[in-house]
């Protein structure tokens, strides 16, 4: 009983320092607090039950994304001091779109890290940007503002963004369809048509008519996830039909 114990103990230390190893290499310093972190990377669909509170990243999802945003903002505006507010927002929004977030996390290699119970699906929609999200947060709580602001821009935005890439992508196809709408006068109508899944974890689907019919259908894991993902469908319809 002893020694399994030891070799218990022994596994458990090496797991810890696997993991906070994989952090430092990603963020480039030391974790203090490993909750954070741990937390960071637990998926809504692996929630730890404490005290009745469901323990996930999706707290410290929201604090990323709240410090994350300011930081890119910060960045473009230093970084094209002739560009208009037209741009830097559209920039900004590009960078830090859903999309573009998890294609981020993937090539960080946060999908290793991950706690999940859940489908390839959803994982190819979201997981790894909301982790990268979290991880954001996490790294503030731990170490403040200016340390997080390193990480992001030493880490993250002068490694994997391509800024001139991104100037060429649609960073909402809502937005799109929502412009072309008025531009050709159609009417633009979306409609929840499912609702799945216990609240922690529940998948939305919404249809997007174009005057009346029917042209797309989305999900996704809220409300506007499912309407961006209808959006980006019928957005390719919409392309098709006018090139052709």
């Amino acid at each position: 009983m002893i020694n399994w114990l030891k070799r218990l103990s022994s596994r458990f230390r090496k797991d810890t320092g696997n993991f906070f190893f994989e952090i430092k290499n990603i963020t480039g310093f030391d974790p203090v607090t490993e909750e954070h972190y741990k937390l960071a990377f637990r998926h809504s669909s692996a929630s730890r039950e404490n005290q009745g509170a469901r323990l996930n990243n999706q707290r410290l999802e929201y604090l990323g994304d709240a410090i994350l945003g300011a930081i890119v903002a910060d960045f473009l505006y230093d970084r094209y001091p002739e560009s208009g507010e037209g741009y830097l927002t559209s920039m900004r929004s590009k960078i830090v779109s859903r999309r573009h977030l998890n294609q981020l996390g993937m090539k960080m290699g946060l999908n290793k890290l991950v706690v999940k119970k859940t489908s390839r699906t959803v994982n190819a929609k979201s997981i790894y940007g909301d982790a990268l999200e979290a991880l954001i947060g996490a790294v503030y709580l731990d170490r403040g503002f200016e340390d997080t602001k390193a990480f992001v821009l030493d880490r993250i935005i002068n490694v994997h963004v391509d800024v001139s890439t991104l100037e060429n992508r649609i960073a909402s196809h809502k937005g799109a369809i929502l412009e072309w709408g008025q531009k050709h006068k159609k009417e633009i109508a979306f409609e929840i048509t499912g609702c799945y899944g216990e609240s922690h974890n529940r998948k939305y689907e919404i249809s997007m008519k174009i005057d009346g019919d029917l042209i797309s259908t989305g999900s996704g894991s809220s409300k506007k996830k499912a309407e961006e993902e209808a959006s980006r469908l019928a957005y390719k319809k919409i392309l098709v039909h006018d090139n052709g």
